[in-house]
């Protein structure tokens, strides 16, 4: 139930796996929600809590989104992102300045750059658990290198290279492609889609049989 991204990868992989399923979208669009709205970054899973089973879902999905969207010729751009410290961001003094924070590095491009400042060690150290290992703290000077039109308020950043980013509107639009074609194939109907938008579940009508595990959904 739902025809954005979540609902298409889990559509997608359930074909792939040999059931016989089908997507229901309440709206006439496929991705008229968030999946529509989006930066399209493919993340590493640093914001995911360390050790869950989200964080190890994510770690588990981007070598296979590198595979599909090859496979299936959707862009691509391994340009890893920035996450920035901003003045802001600080609940202590405001007046603290980065760049102040004595950083023990050799140079800008130094692997393990050391700072007094938490936010960026956390976000640092959550990173390389999460198996970021190439990820690396900046200044805020060298940060202004690679993004010369960012706010020179930033107070430096850690940089993950194993990130990626994608057309949010291709990304979701090939899965269903690919499902549809699946979907054709398990039904041996050329007539059958797997995916059907302008179906609103009623819940409160709609029963699940525990005996098969299979739902009966109203529409």
């Amino acid at each position: 139930i739902g025809g954005g991204v979540v609902g298409l990868s889990i559509l997608h992989a359930s074909l792939l796996a040999g059931y016989n399923a089908i997507l229901l979208e309440r709206n006439p669009d496929l991705c008229d929600g968030a999946s529509g709205r989006n930066s399209g970054v493919i993340c590493t899973g640093v914001d995911a809590p360390s050790g869950s089973l989200e964080r190890a879902l994510i770690r588990d999905s981007i070598s296979r989104v590198r595979e599909f969207c090859a496979e299936h010729n959707v862009p691509m751009r391994e340009c890893g992102s920035l996450v920035c410290l901003w003045p802001w961001d600080d609940h202590h003094d405001n007046t603290d300045d980065c760049d102040e924070k004595k950083i023990e590095e050799d140079d800008d491009n130094a692997k393990s750059p050391r700072s007094t400042n938490d936010k960026l060690e956390h976000v640092l150290q959550e990173s390389l658990i999460a198996g970021d290992n190439d990820a690396t703290l900046l200044r805020s000077e060298t940060v202004l290198k690679i993004e010369p039109s960012l706010s020179s308020q930033c107070r430096g950043a850690v940089h993950i290279p194993g990130e990626i980013v994608v057309d949010p509107w291709l990304f979701p639009l090939a899965y269903a492609t690919h499902a549809r074609e699946l979907g054709k194939q398990s039904r041996h109907g050329k007539d059958f889609d797997a995916i059907q938008t302008g179906r609103e579940v009623v819940m409160d009508a709609s029963s699940f049989n525990a005996d098969e595990g299979i739902w009966n959904l109203v529409t």
